[in-house]
């Protein structure tokens, strides 16, 4: 009876893995379906397309379409994308084709790559100054450095994009940042903060478009329950993602990873096998190489509980060569050290960019500095002259009012000039007209006596007396009759 149980049991669950696995392959077959269709619908675009900034974005699209189908063709796009981008200086392009090739690396595990693409992708937006762009690159540099075990540097890059992704009420890109902020949580075995903020991150996204989606949700909350021992609600949160169409290869492969240890955890090692089986496959269609060290090591993990020792020697050393070449210690350290340099070249730059600004500035205030200082030369000579001025205003105002009053003295002494000229004359004339009269009368007495020693002279002449005497007087007496005629004349005049 038990035994039939058992075997009711065993059946169930293999006819639960066999149509988990008819659904996984149903949608990878609808996914295939759906990129194929959106990659030729963007390439006939871009061979109809004639402008090149739309050109670059189509290229950028088609890139992460490629991702997880062929790293060729998806590097090949993204860096086409950035050659024509910086050939017609299209800084946005810039930006976005350095962080599609920091995805393209990343899908294949060259994790030193992608991060220096993500680095310059960061440089490029920060250089333009188009911030909003800058919580990606930071979102994506801290995913990376999670991933080599770097969780206290790659948490202070997401912060820094959270806070940007708030500033700018970027719903999609937030919950991307609590979602790694959840994850570092996971890593960390704080699992209630784990789940608060992927839960916080879910409540942001609020369904929107973009990489925060159902998929991502229900696998990043299923690796929570898993680590945090609840097999049931790990389980019933994995098997929601392969119901979910369109669910990314990473997911997919995360997904069926979860569901083996579930499997392994309740120790049906067959069911873990094939779960993983499965991974692989997808994790080798899609490239998916840092998800191949996963799964190798799980199926190492299988095989040595089913004392398969060669097999289980044998995933292991293909997990641990994989891990070498992609996450081991000489890998790392050469992430790190890029990461040092590009942070330490990118400060040197800023620092150089600082003191060229600095430069710039101190000339520009030396130039101020100069143009103020001739500014006050120019004032205070203005202010001199206007005082001078005001002055010379004053003192000339002074001097017309002294000339104004010297003027009118003047004027008075001309008026009493011109009275005392008027007057003077009038006496003149009053007295030159008594001095007429006076000579006139004069004269005519003067010529009344002379005319009388005339005729006295006259009598005596006839006498014959004295003739000489007489003789002397006639003459002084026309003498005398010509100094009168003299001073008449002289009045006259």
């Amino acid at each position: 009876m038990l035994f039939g149980i058992a075997v009711m049991i065993r059946t169930g669950k293999l006819l639960l893995l066999f149509f988990l696995l008819l659904v996984i392959k149903a949608n990878a077959q609808q996914l295939n379906n759906s990129i194929a269709s959106l990659i030729k619908r963007t390439v006939k675009d871009l061979g109809e397309e004639k402008n090149d900034s739309i050109r670059v974005r189509l290229m950028g699209k088609l890139s992460y379409s490629y991702q997880y189908v062929d790293f060729k063709k998806s590097f090949l796009y993204a860096d086409s994308a950035l050659r024509l981008a910086k050939k017609i200086d299209y800084k946005v392009g810039i930006a976005k084709s350095y962080n599609f090739l920091g995805l393209t690396y990343a899908t294949i595990g060259k994790l030193d790559l992608a991060l220096i693409n993500y680095l310059a992708a960061l440089k490029e937006n920060e250089k333009s100054g188009i911030e909003a762009e800058t919580a990606k690159n930071l979102n994506n540099i801290g995913e990376t450095l999670i991933k080599i075990g770097d969780d206290t540097t790659g948490i202070k890059y997401i912060k820094r994009a959270y806070r940007i992704n708030k500033k700018y009420n970027n719903k999609n890109s937030m919950a991307i940042s609590l979602s790694l902020m959840s994850e570092v949580y996971l890593y960390r075995a704080d699992y209630k903060n784990a789940l608060s903020h992927l839960y916080e991150a879910k409540k942001t996204s609020n369904h929107t478009v973009g990489a925060f989606d159902d998929g991502y949700f229900y696998n990043k909350l299923g690796k929570i329950y898993l680590k945090q021992g609840n097999l049931d609600s790990a389980s019933y949160s994995f098997k929601k993602v392969l119901n979910i169409d369109e669910t990314e290869p990473d997911q997919k492969i995360s997904t069926l990873f979860g569901l083996s240890e579930i499997a392994i955890a309740r120790s049906d090692f067959k069911e873990s096998k094939k779960l993983l089986e499965q991974a692989l496959e997808i994790a080798k269609k899609s490239n998916a190489r840092l998800e191949l060290i996963r799964v190798y090591k799980g199926l190492s993990d299988v095989a040595y509980q089913k004392n398969e020792l060669k097999n289980s020697i044998s995933y292991l050393n293909k997990s641990t060569s994989l891990k070498d070449s992609l996450l081991g210690f000489q890998t790392s350290g050469q992430i790190l050290n890029s990461l040092n340099k590009i942070i330490n070249e990118q400060k040197d730059s800023e620092n150089d960019q600082l003191r060229l600004e600095s430069k710039i500035k101190q000339n520009e205030l030396s130039k101020q500095n100069t143009i103020l200082i001739i500014l006050v030369i120019g004032i205070t000579i203005s202010i001199a002259l206007a005082i001078i001025a005001m002055f010379s205003f004053r003192s000339r105002n002074r001097a017309y009012t002294k000339l104004n009053l010297a003027n009118e003295i003047i004027q008075k002494q001309n008026q009493n000039l011109e009275q005392s000229v008027e007057k003077r004359t009038a006496t003149i004339l009053e007295k030159n007209k008594k001095l007429k009269d006076l000579a006139y009368f004069n004269s005519h007495n003067v010529r009344k006596h002379l005319a009388n020693i005339l005729g006295l002279i006259f009598l005596i002449k006839e006498d014959g007396n004295n003739n000489e005497y007489l003789n002397l007087m006639e003459s002084e007496s026309k003498s005398l009759d010509e100094t009168i005629k003299e001073i008449n004349k002289m009045i006259h005049q």
